[in-house]
Parts: C-alpha cells; structure tokens; sequence
C-alpha cells in the first residue's frame, strides 16, 4: 500500500528548545521551536493547545523568562537583537515591533497597539490554531548583538529600590536593562 500524497507531504513539527516554567501559575509553560520566532504559552492542564501565541520577533528566539516578582510578565530575547517583555495580564499592550533601535540606552521602551484573535489563516507565511490569542509586547530593548541569554534579577536590597532588572547575554557582552 502506498502513501497518501497528504502523508508524503506532512512535516514533523521542529524540536522545541527552552521551556521555563512560570513562578506564579505552576500550569503555565513559556516555550518555542527550533528557529522559530513565535513563543507559545501553554497551559499542562489542556495539552495539544496553545493559549497564546507571542508573536514581536522577526528572527528565531534564543531565550525566554518568567518573572520572578510579576505575575504573568515575561522577557524573550533573540537573533534580531531585541529584548521584549511581554506582560500576558493586561490587554492594553500589543505592539508591533518595527525593530528600530531603542533611543533609551538600558531602559526599555513601551510602544502602544492592540492585541489580536488569531483566525486559521496565515500570518507571515505561518499557518495558526484556530482560536488561539495573538498578544504584542509590552515594551523592548534593543542590543547591538543577537540575544544569547536573558534572565530576571532576583529580588534584593539593589533591586528592591531601582525596580526590576534583566541581565542580558549577547556577542562578548553582558547588559543590566531595567524595567
């Protein structure tokens, strides 16, 4: 019996790379896939179905990170060289990134828009789950290099009167980006 020319077709879905686990909600994944741009929120307790899908990079992301101290606040950072922190809470934030460099040297930038309901179309070439949000970051840093690593500054006496921080790895450098 031969295959299908559907079944000749079908893809295996790319290795996902990084999962972090949110501090705050114990169900709750942050994840993406080998050279992909999308991070997809998923709940353990509805597995096969994304929540939200994070969609603000324009090249494959390298790192992602729960805040420590924010309930449903993350940071991602990538090969585009933009840090975005994405806060999953609060609706007002939706921006679309045009990866224009960030005039605030180590302070992120907050740009305005709306969020979006994903159809089963294509967005960018990429097909979507029916139903699935669509949520734009809340703010962004931009780096001089492709993100390596980012994670959140615990809490401490430095942090605790300077807000919060991200300490960012990319090229031969380290950054402090406060939030």
């Amino acid at each position: 019996m031969s295959p299908t020319r559907a079944q000749q077709t079908l893809t295996p879905a790319p290795p996902l790379l990084r999962l972090a686990t949110s501090p705050h909600d114990s169900h709750l994944l942050a994840t993406f896939a080998a050279d992909s741009n999308i991070i997809r929120i998923l709940d353990v307790r509805q597995p096969g179905q994304a929540l939200l899908e994070l969609r603000g990079h324009a090249a494959a992301v390298n790192a992602v990170d729960w805040s420590p101290s924010r309930r449903g606040m993350l940071a991602s950072g990538a090969d585009d060289s933009l840090v975005l922190v994405w806060d999953l809470l609060h609706s007002q934030n939706g921006a679309v990134i045009a990866g224009e460099p960030n005039a605030n040297n180590g302070a992120l930038s907050a740009p305005p828009a709306q969020p979006q309901q994903a159809s089963s179309s294509t967005a960018g070439g990429q097909p979507q789950a029916p139903n699935v949000s669509l949520k734009g970051p809340a703010s962004s840093w931009n780096c001089d290099y492709e993100i390596a690593n980012l994670s959140w500054a615990p809490q401490s006496m430095l942090t605790g009167q300077g807000g919060e921080w991200i300490g960012v790895a990319g090229g031969r450098g380290v950054w402090g980006v406060k939030i």
